[in-house]
């Protein structure tokens, strides 16, 4: 049951063998704090994938949400609207994803992706061509409300870290102790059951969707904030990690259940990872190769431990 943990640990301290820099304090503190965009994501597609679905549009939409709100504040919208903006974007995508799989019977797989093209298009336009949004060209005064997000603290504490750790208890709750958290559970085990037992399928199905994209907008505003500006499509690096993340999650659970505790321990397993492939200055291409790998692994495994039950 607890063989993924034990995994993780010894790999932590492989690294560490190699390189002693992986688990000092400050390294820790970075990759936590680097990490928050990715849970965010993560926690979204793990809503959706416990009921059977797949949300392929999470990274364009945190791309799109960053820049959309970017590109606001540099033509002159104030920036507490900006944010708004960025927000209302993932609120809507999620609502027509929502509506296409839950309602009109889109598979997810193919909804989601017309969606990402959809989306990477519209930031593209935007943009004319992918163009960088600057926000620190412009005046503290302007951007001040919308970078503090990504780089205030509060009592030392980074504002990324608290608005994560905030999501993650929403979310688990949502998830683990409500009844919407429960049906998800339900169809997730068995979708014909779950009707017949009289769980509105269609609804429970939609609302993973429209927390999916939210979340993955508040994920490209922390990012954007965090970084000053934003570029089409530098985030969707972040899919395939959300994937890792969240099967390497259900490899935690003892009925291999996606989950949210999971999820985020996944997420901190791919930053260490990466942080680790970075210190050792291995390349993007090295690191696909291992997210491949624990993707086969964790599903593989996964499979397994059923096999036996």
């Amino acid at each position: 049951n607890y063989g993924a943990v034990v995994g993780i640990l010894l790999l932590l301290i492989i690294f560490q063998c190699i390189d002693h820099r992986v688990l000092r304090l400050a390294n820790i503190w970075g990759v936590l704090r680097n990490n928050t965009f990715l849970i965010m994501m993560a926690m979204g597609m793990t809503l959706v994938m416990s009921v059977r679905g797949i949300d392929l549009s999470v990274a364009q939409v945190a791309d799109a949400a960053g820049v959309l709100t970017a590109f606001l504040i540099l033509n002159g919208t104030s920036a507490v609207a900006a944010v708004g903006a960025g927000l209302g974007l993932g609120l809507i995508v999620g609502v027509v994803n929502a509506v296409l799989m839950a309602y009109l019977g889109v598979p997810a797989l193919i909804g989601t992706l017309g969606m990402m093209y959809v989306v990477r298009s519209f930031e593209l336009v935007l943009t004319n061509g992918a163009q960088p949004q600057m926000l620190f060209t412009l005046n503290h005064s302007i951007t001040g409300f919308f970078l503090n997000i990504g780089q205030g603290d509060v009592a030392g504490i980074p504002n990324v870290l608290i608005i994560c750790v905030i999501a993650i208890i929403i979310i688990y709750l949502i998830k683990e102790r409500s009844l919407i958290g429960r049906h998800m559970d339900a169809l997730c085990g068995n979708v014909r059951a779950s009707f017949l037992s009289g769980i509105n399928v269609r609804k429970t199905f939609a609302i993973t969707f429209v927390l999916s994209s939210f979340l993955a907008a508040m994920a490209g505003l922390m990012i954007t904030a965090r970084a000053g500006g934003a570029t089409p499509r530098a985030v969707e690096s972040y899919l395939n990690d959300c994937f890792v993340a969240v099967y390497v999650g259900t490899l935690l659970s003892k009925d291999r259940k996606f989950n949210v505790i999971g999820t985020v321990v996944g997420c901190l397993f791919v930053g260490f990872m990466s942080n680790f492939f970075t210190l050792q200055g291995i390349g993007n291409g090295t690191k696909q190769l291992f997210n491949g790998f624990f993707i086969i692994a964790a599903v593989a495994l996964g499979t397994l431990r059923a096999k036996k039950k």
